[in-house]
């Protein structure tokens, strides 16, 4: 049990850009792993909280979830020139093939300024108990305004403990992003990673 909270404490991770944008604002969010395929669509209905729809492909598993998708701003710190975040994440729904029940619970933290940016994530999937954690360290080479090309180098580490083993990766990303739009590509041989996410 010691080893299990050592874990939760040190690899809080993120795999996503913001959970929340603005209010009214709509998010459309496509991402492919090797462990997973997640689509999402979600309205923040406040500042604070987006609620949305989310499909969950499990690909080692072969289980398909439809989930309600919920993202809440618990804290939020601006400075003159970084602005840090912590959000709480749910989702609760069922097992498109035996409607079982399925849900996850995860907490996202990052800092960033117009250079530097550190993302954090920790999440639980109750269908297989299992705990995914990532860690990203990003560098933006240059510095544009909103209406050009922003390009982030992006060091990721994923962890996972299940059935009382841990697993281990590191894949290098590349982030685009410009004006709404965000791309993410990633591999490290093994394994991939493809994201696209959109706000309007």
């Amino acid at each position: 049990m010691f080893r299990f909270l050592l874990v939760c404490i040190i690899f809080l991770n993120s795999i996503s850009a913001h959970p929340v944008v603005f209010k009214n604002g709509k998010v459309f969010w496509v991402s492919q792993s090797t462990k997973f395929n997640d689509l999402r669509l979600g309205i923040s209905k406040t500042n604070k909280w987006l609620i949305g729809g989310r499909i969950l492909q499990d690909r080692r598993s072969d289980e398909t979830f439809a989930l309600l998708n919920n993202n809440y701003l618990a804290k939020r710190w601006n400075s003159k020139n970084a602005q840090a975040n912590i959000y709480i994440l749910s989702s609760v729904g069922i097992n498109t093939k035996n409607s079982e029940s399925m849900g996850t619970v995860g907490v996202h933290g990052d800092w960033e300024n117009r250079q530097l940016m550190v993302m954090q994530m920790f999440e639980y999937f109750s269908h297989n108990s299992s705990w995914m954690s990532g860690s990203r360290l990003a560098y933006s080479p240059y510095t544009v305004d909103y209406t050009k090309m922003s390009t982030w180098l992006i060091a990721e580490y994923q962890v996972e403990y299940k059935d009382n083993n841990l697993s281990y990766m590191f894949i290098p990303v590349v982030r685009l992003f410009k004006n709404n739009y965000l791309f993410e590509v990633g591999s490290n041989g093994d394994d991939s990673f493809l994201s696209f996410m959109i706000h309007f």
